[in-house]
């Protein structure tokens, strides 16, 4: 079975310039072709890598909500194989604003902007790694550092853990739940659960080549968004 990061590559050849991930927000509208978000992918995964230093049995946590960031660095941990969990002891990918109250070592947080260009928060607290400012750094294309193992475990919640073909699986299942079709557009609002998060943000665009449009508005319009985006259906979650 291809792993995430092979997936990415094709969607590349065979989508390009198409849009992959779209982001709406009250200051805003972002779209990434599936060049521009795995150009991205790779750039987070080589910092992941050379910049972190992280390995094969590190994680991470990521807390970035609807934003097209979100999508970034969870698909960043499916690319490398280092596994995404909503457990204590990971290094967390997360705003500004959380980073103000994180109680735990401050080298195990990593601030992403949630500026709607991917600007770098310009006043974070010393400690803290940039990782917005960090990451532009490193170059766009990607090599895995080691072979992923069809069993190894790439997402761990408190009540689960799964490795790739199960991620996929699971995926599928949600898309059949929610009615999402092979290539059609659907917008997400809310993020759910971290499994639900990963299978909605990141797998579903890639393995049943959907494009997904993240709705991170205060009141949204849905039925214009619907319009002016041709989703074939928004699923929202708390």
């Amino acid at each position: 079975m291809s792993t995430y990061f092979q997936l990415l590559q094709q969607a590349v050849t065979n989508r390009g310039p198409s849009p992959l991930v779209t982001w709406i927000n009250d200051i805003g509208r972002i779209e990434l072709s599936a060049v521009t978000f795995s150009n991205a992918v790779c750039k987070a995964s080589n910092f992941l890598i050379d910049g972190l230093e992280l390995e094969e049995d590190s994680s991470i946590s990521v807390d970035l909500g609807n934003h097209w960031q979100s999508p970034v660095w969870l698909g960043t941990g499916l690319a490398t194989g280092i596994k995404v969990t909503d457990q204590s002891g990971a290094i967390m990918f997360g705003t500004l604003a959380a980073a103000q109250v994180w109680k735990r070592s401050a080298d195990e947080f990593v601030i992403v902007s949630q500026d709607p260009f991917g600007m770098p928060d310009k006043e974070i607290p010393s400690l803290f790694v940039n990782g917005s400012a960090e990451v532009r750094n490193f170059g766009d294309y990607f090599s895995p550092s080691w072979s992923l193992d069809p069993d190894e475990i790439v997402v761990k919640v408190s009540h689960k853990e799964l490795n790739w073909e199960q991620l996929v699986v699971h995926a599928l299942e949600l898309a059949d739940k929610n009615g999402i079709k092979p290539e059609q557009n659907y917008g997400l609002q809310g993020k759910g659960d971290l499994l639900t998060q990963i299978a909605l943000q990141v797998v579903l665009p890639i393995v049943n080549q959907n494009s997904i449009v993240l709705i991170d508005q205060t009141e949204p319009d849905f039925d214009a968004i619907t319009k002016q985006e041709k989703l074939s259906q928004i699923v929202r979650l708390a």
